[in-house]
C-alpha cells in the first residue's frame, strides 16, 4: 500500500504539530509506503527567507523531513514522455533537476492566469452558480451541474471539453499530459466557485501546487492532506480520471 502526503502535511510533521505514527493510524495498513515528489521540494524553493530561516536551511529541513519520512521514495515525473514512475532518489539529486521540473511548471503559470478575478466573477454570475450549493454537491453531481449550466449558457463545450480547448491554445498544450489537465481542473473548478480558495496575489500560483500535489498522490493508494479545498476538488479530479486514490485528513476531516 503507498500512500502520498500533502504540503501542508508535510509541515505540520516539521512544525511539531503532529507525527508521522499519527498519520500512519489513520492508514490500513501498518506497512505503508508513504513517496514524495519533486512539488515537496520546489513549493518549498519559492520560499526566499526571512530573519528567522534563511532559503537554505529551510531546504535542508525539508531534504531531511524526506528523508525520514519517505526514505527516499519518489515519484518521478518523466515530462518529455508524460510517464510517471516510482523510484527511489536523494531529494538532493532531485532538487538538482531543478530547471527540467521548472520549466514545466512555468508552462502552466499562463494558464492558471487565463482569466482576471473580475472576469471569474462575471463567468458566475452568467451561469448563475450559487458557491454554497456547489459545494454540497458529491464530485459526479459538480460535473453534471456545470456541464448543465454551461449548456444553458449557450455555450458547445463540456467542462472537459473546456479544459482541452484551454490546453490546444497554450503554445506547449500538445506536451501537456495529465498532470497539466489536472491544473486545468482546478483552475476551472475554482473559477465556476467550486470550494473557491481565498483569493491573493499567490492563489493562483497555490493552487497550481494544490493540483501538482493530487496528481502524483493519484497515483497512490491514499492522498492525506488537511487542506479541505484541495481534497474537494481532488474528489472531482479523480471522479474525472477514474482514479482510486482514497483521500483523507489528518485534523480537518469536515
Amino acid at each position: 500500500m503507498t500512500a502520498y502526503l500533502d504540503n501542508n502535511i508535510i509541515v505540520s510533521i516539521e512544525n511539531g504539530d503532529y507525527n508521522l505514527n499519527e498519520v500512519r493510524a489513520l492508514l490500513p495498513d501498518n506497512k505503508t509506503k508513504f513517496f514524495y515528489s519533486s512539488a515537496h521540494i520546489f513549493e518549498v524553493e519559492s520560499f526566499q527567507g526571512n530573519s528567522k530561516i534563511s532559503k537554505a536551511d529551510l531546504l535542508n529541513k525539508r531534504f531531511d523531513t524526506i528523508r525520514n519520512i519517505f526514505k527516499n521514495n519518489y515519484l518521478y515525473l518523466d515530462l518529455k514522455e508524460n510517464r510517471l514512475t516510482h523510484i527511489m532518489e536523494d531529494p538532493q539529486e532531485v532538487y538538482d533537476t531543478i530547471a527540467l521540473v521548472l520549466f514545466g511548471i512555468d508552462a502552466m503559470k499562463g494558464f492558471m492566469n487565463l482569466f482576471s478575478k473580475e472576469q471569474k466573477e462575471e463567468v458566475r454570475q452568467h451561469l448563475g452558480i450559487e458557491m454554497q450549493k456547489i459545494n454540497n454537491y458529491s464530485a459526479t453531481e459538480v460535473i453534471e451541474h456545470l456541464n448543465t449550466k454551461l449548456t444553458n449558457w449557450g455555450t458547445n463545450q463540456s467542462f472537459l471539453e473546456m479544459i482541452e480547448y484551454g490546453i490546444q491554445q497554450h503554445l506547449d498544450g500538445k506536451n501537456f499530459g495529465l498532470h497539466n489537465r489536472i491544473a486545468g481542473v482546478f483552475e476551472l473548478l475554482d473559477m465556476f466557485g467550486y470550494w473557491k480558495d481565498k483569493e491573493t496575489d499567490t492563489s493562483n500560483y497555490a493552487r497550481l501546487w494544490d493540483a501538482d500535489h493530487s496528481f502524483f498522490a493519484s497515483y497512490c493508494d491514499y492522498f492525506v492532506s488537511d487542506d479541505k479545498r484541495t481534497r474537494n476538488k481532488a474528489k472531482v479530479v479523480y471522479s474525472i480520471y477514474n482514479k482510486d486514490t482514497k483521500i483523507i485528513s489528518v485534523r480537518d476531516e469536515k
